[in-house]
């Protein structure tokens, strides 16, 4: 299997909720801002496959 965890030359998103493996910065699919919050991520883990929003 890949090693997710792989460090790369950006910082990562933060972690996949539900495996808690680190997302790189190269799976941002969108990143938006919301009123009076952090901006707000939509990315695609490595290990799951899916999009979701790293924390």
């Amino acid at each position: 299997m890949w090693d997710s965890d792989i460090e790369t030359a950006d910082p990562p998103l933060g972690r996949c909720p539900a495996c808690d493996v680190r997302i790189p910065a190269t799976n941002l699919v969108i990143a938006y801002d919301t009123a009076g919050d952090w901006p707000r991520m939509l990315a695609t883990c490595p290990d799951c496959e899916g999009a979701v929003n790293p924390v």
